[in-house]
């Protein structure tokens, strides 16, 4: 016999019934229709899904994973079918938002919870980027839409870009680094001695690149910022902080900013998208990412 769709919900109804007389009559059948049923799928799998106990039917241990296995069969089975009329519809099943490491996810938070709303069969997949790595999920096609992608580069024409913000970069170390002792701006010779604390470039096809280290000088690489931020408090390396990130840390004696003769350029940050034809969800978080007041939700703290 072959198990289809109908036979699993008979089944799922007698167990959940306890007996074919109850059973037949919530499905409009007579009783001997659904003890056939039983009886050939029982023989052809060689098995017993029920005990019979008089009138009465109780599922035996491999009637119990039946039972279990078939609810989540036929669950899929209804997924399938909508999940292919949202496609035909136009309705996305995923998309893929990537994030520089140096802004907040804070923004999102509102975000998603108006996409839940409005979208709910659509999936929200964000992951975070470094560097390039934010460029190079967008043109590898790992994402959809990237927030922050830095310092704008050669774009093939499939994709658009809008300025977001520029972010300044402020030296900033612990205040009991040597370092701190010395009162001029401080040189390359001065900085090489110290390891330089880094994250490393996520880029999988472009180059990935440092963001700031000195030739010869050692680095620390690590995970994402709040480790860099924690690892320049503990006075473990130097280097350069985004400002909206390091000033409160400066404003409350935690980091003392240094002024050094070669400093990090601003950066210019940018929404970039792929550009599609028009698809809802798509279309709707393009919308809110564009407006001011929520880009401007991105120059807070990380969480």
């Amino acid at each position: 016999m072959h198990i289809s769709a109908q036979v699993l919900k008979v089944i799922i109804t007698i167990a959940r019934c306890g007996s074919f007389a109850a059973a037949a009559e919530e499905l409009h059948k007579v009783p001997t229709a659904l003890s056939y049923t039983v009886h050939k799928l029982e023989s052809e799998l060689e098995l017993k899904l029920f005990e019979r106990l008089g009138k009465q039917l109780e599922l035996t241990e491999a009637g119990h994973y039946f039972i279990k296995k078939g609810q989540m069969i036929l669950s899929e089975l209804d997924e399938l079918q909508f999940a292919t009329q949202r496609i035909a519809s136009g309705v996305e099943t995923r998309l893929n938002i990537t994030l520089n490491n140096i802004i907040s996810l804070r923004p999102l938070y509102t975000l998603l919870t108006e996409s839940e709303r409005h979208f709910p069969h659509t999936e929200i997949h964000i992951a975070i980027d470094v560097h390039d790595g934010v460029w190079d999920a967008l043109l590898d096609k790992r994402a959809d839409i990237a927030i922050g992608a830095p310092n704008q580069v050669a774009l093939p024409g499939e994709i658009c870009c809008l300025e977001m913000a520029t972010v300044e970069w402020l030296f900033a170390i612990a205040p009991d680094h040597p370092l701190t002792a010395l009162t001029r701006p401080l040189r390359a010779d001065d900085l090489r001695r110290y390891p330089a604390i880094c994250i490393q470039d996520t880029s999988v096809k472009l180059e990935p690149k440092v963001a700031w280290q000195l030739r010869g000088q050692k680095a620390i690489v690590a995970p994402d910022y709040p480790a860099k931020i924690a690892m320049h408090l503990n006075g473990l390396g130097i280097g350069f902080l985004p400002s909206h990130l390091c000033q409160h840390f400066i404003d409350d004696g935690r980091l003392v900013r240094l002024m050094v003769e070669e400093s990090k350029q601003p950066t210019p940050l940018f929404l970039a998208w792929q550009q599609r034809s028009p698809r809802p969800c798509y279309s709707w978080w393009l919308q809110q990412l564009k407006l001011p007041e929520v880009q401007q939700g991105f120059y807070t703290t990380l969480c």
